[in-house]
């Protein structure tokens, strides 16, 4: 069998790589040294070379280092390198784990910031099936069954449809040379362990089925996230983009059955794995919040209210010395005159207001004697009446007046006027102010 041509017309069936620019990233290994020999037959424009060195083992790194430049001096070949420190990180992953962070970190970088159509990987079929049982023993849902896509961005795996034996038969036919990786053959990893122990009592010709059963798992998967993303938008009743606001019916959420494996599937994405805080925070009072590293879950009344972090839910003091135009935290315009403006401006009686006023976010027990009712009201009955929700009211702001009496509360506009504050038939100067 003419390998050569068996590799070539395939990946050129699954892969549209024409007048494509390529990164291979190549490790002096098999699988990498064969990926940039059918890539550089395949490929029409120059491609690149990229390698990582972690360093692990010593001088053998830094010969696959120069293994490989010296291989792209010979063809012509565009090399580019970098070493990580990965033994002194300090991090709670493995090694590995981190080399992994490191280099896929940078390939992250090279793809925005270099013309880089993708970058190639040698990950093959024996691969995926080795990532097959290793996630089964650790335990996982469909996607960790999935093994390891052969396509995902701008990532791409072209070597994914082949087995193992028939990358060895590639290189032996095209005379590709490499260099072994002695822990590769080191027992203490799970995927060596996998790789000499578990694979060589399954026969070859099961790889069929496996690459079928894939398949199949990756079909599942696929339903799997287009029924979470129809069930998203039916328990959903607001999506903002700025600021970041997503409010989900809770009645409806907990209709859905199993609820934890809703509960993760929904959230994870956004950082939120324990199934148990999440199921605690629907059955809370409402305030109580819980937190990913970038997002916040708040429970309010039958609702979930999703933010970023960095939501300003304490903001600063400002106050107000005089009545000259401010400008922070937002534009407010003071007119004083003798009678009352149109009615897009507030009037204030001025001789009542006592200087420096000031803007502050409202606290618990805050009240106000509000024109057209009776006696005082607190702030927080008010906001359940108007069900103005948590994260709307990091946006209201009170204006207090000098002698710490709350003159109005402040949303999209002046409002709630406290009665002692009104124009009345004595008024000598008015104080008009307008919120931009």
């Amino acid at each position: 069998m003419f390998y050569k041509t068996y590799f070539i017309k395939y990946i050129k069936k699954k892969f549209n790589l024409k007048n494509k620019k390529i990164y291979v990233s190549v490790s002096s290994g098999l699988d990498s040294m064969v990926l940039l020999d059918v890539l550089m037959k395949i490929c029409n424009i120059p491609i690149c070379v990229i390698h990582c060195n972690f360093k692990l083992r010593g001088n053998d790194s830094d010969k696959d280092e120069l293994f490989i430049q010296e291989f792209c001096l010979k063809n012509n070949i565009f090399f580019k390198s970098k070493k990580f420190n990965t033994i002194n990180s300090n991090s709670h992953f493995s090694i590995q784990m981190m080399a992994r962070k490191f280099r896929y970190d940078w390939f992250k970088y090279l793809l925005n910031n270099s013309y880089c159509d993708y970058i190639a990987l040698g990950h093959n079929l024996d691969d995926s099936i080795e990532t097959f049982f290793i996630n089964i023993i650790r335990g996982t849902g469909i996607k960790g069954l999935i093994g390891i896509k052969n396509f995902n961005k701008k990532i791409i795996r072209p070597l994914y449809f082949f087995l193992k034996k028939e990358i060895i038969s590639y290189a032996n036919e095209n005379n590709i040379k490499w260099r072994e990786d002695i822990s590769n053959y080191d027992h203490k990893y799970l995927r060596n362990r996998i790789r000499f122990f578990l694979k060589p009592i399954l026969d070859y010709k099961f790889y069929n089925g496996f690459k079928k059963s894939i398949k199949y798992l990756y079909d599942e998967y696929v339903c799997s996230k287009k029924h979470i993303s129809y069930l998203y938008k039916i328990i959903t009743i607001e999506k903002k983009i700025y600021p970041f606001l997503v409010k989900i019916d809770i009645k409806k959420l907990l209709k859905l059955y199993p609820l934890s494996t809703y509960l993760f599937k929904i959230f994870y994405k956004y950082g939120f794995n324990n199934t148990k805080n999440l199921k605690k925070i629907l059955n809370s009072k409402s305030g109580k919040k819980i937190f990913s590293k970038k997002y916040c879950l708040i429970k309010e009344r039958t609702t979930l209210l999703l933010v970023e972090n960095n939501i300003n839910f304490i903001k600063k003091n400002y106050y107000i010395h005089n009545i000259d135009t401010i400008k922070i935290p937002f534009f407010i315009y003071f007119f004083l005159s003798e009678r009352k403006k149109k009615k897009s401006y507030t009037s204030l009686d001025f001789d009542k207001l006592i200087f420096p006023l000031k803007l502050r976010n409202c606290k618990k027990g805050d009240r106000l004697n509000k024109i057209g009712m009776k006696g005082n009201k607190k702030l927080s009955k008010y906001f359940k009446e108007k069900k103005i929700s948590i994260v709307d009211k990091t946006n209201i702001w009170v204006l207090i007046n000098g002698d710490k009496k709350i003159i109005c509360i402040i949303y999209e506009r002046f409002e709630c006027l406290d009665k002692n504050f009104k124009i009345t038939n004595f008024t000598k100067k008015v104080l008009n102010l307008k919120k931009q």
